[in-house]
């Protein structure tokens, strides 16, 4: 990746790291359940936050990067309002559906975008891809999930086994995708102007070779 792109990936792993930590401390072992409804709130709208921007790095088009750049402040304005006009604490699954929603059509545009280049070396050999891989299964796999988890999750016994099994997998997927776009090293970038051909144009001048 580019030293952009590592450092934004960098704090997406430091930050999310964290803040799953301290939620399951809370949860757990201070018995917390209302503080941690807080933190995956703020969980949620970190990695919606750092991975649009990890994206924004690598979009080539000049609006969808505008939209990218200020999606963050929409959707903590939207997560602000769902959290208001909650009767009850409780997990954020509209704002996660949301955002996983939000971030499969984003990188899937970025992977349109890399079809329509013409690329020196398999896409496979960049990071990039296998965040990308990661965080489409991650979202996809979660969408419909989560989805249906605001009106099951607490009703339905069944359905929180469920959910347990889904989520664990899809998550324990993503973060193997993750482990190897860290062990990816990529090949670096030659600048087009840099790059030059040593061709004799000589041999190509069809009044010296007549002499």
């Amino acid at each position: 990746m580019e030293t952009k792109g590592k450092k934004v990936f960098l704090l997406y792993t430091i930050f999310t790291s964290l803040l799953v930590i301290v939620g399951f401390c809370l949860l757990y072992i201070y018995k917390s359940p209302e503080k941690y409804y807080l933190v995956a709130r703020a969980y949620v709208i970190t990695e919606f936050t750092l991975v649009a921007y990890l994206f924004h790095l690598y979009v080539k088009s000049d609006l969808i990067r505008k939209i990218i750049k200020y999606s963050p402040f929409a959707f903590i304005i939207f997560c602000t309002i769902i959290f208001i006009r909650e009767k009850t604490p409780g997990i954020p699954f509209l704002p996660i559906s949301v955002a996983h929603i939000t971030l499969l059509c984003l990188i899937i545009y970025y992977l349109f975008e890399v079809m329509q280049e013409t690329v020196l070396e398999p896409i496979y050999l960049k990071a990039i891809f296998w965040i990308s891989v990661a965080f489409i299964i991650n979202s996809a796999g979660n969408f419909f999930l989560f989805l249906y988890s605001k009106n099951s999750f607490n009703d339905d016994p069944n359905f929180k086994r469920q959910y347990t099994i889904i989520y664990t997998t899809v998550t324990v997927i993503k973060n193997l995708l993750l482990c190897i776009a860290i062990l990816i090293k990529e090949t670096p970038k030659i600048e087009s102007d840099k790059v030059f051909f040593d061709v004799d144009l000589d041999s190509f001048n069809p009044s010296n070779n007549q002499q």
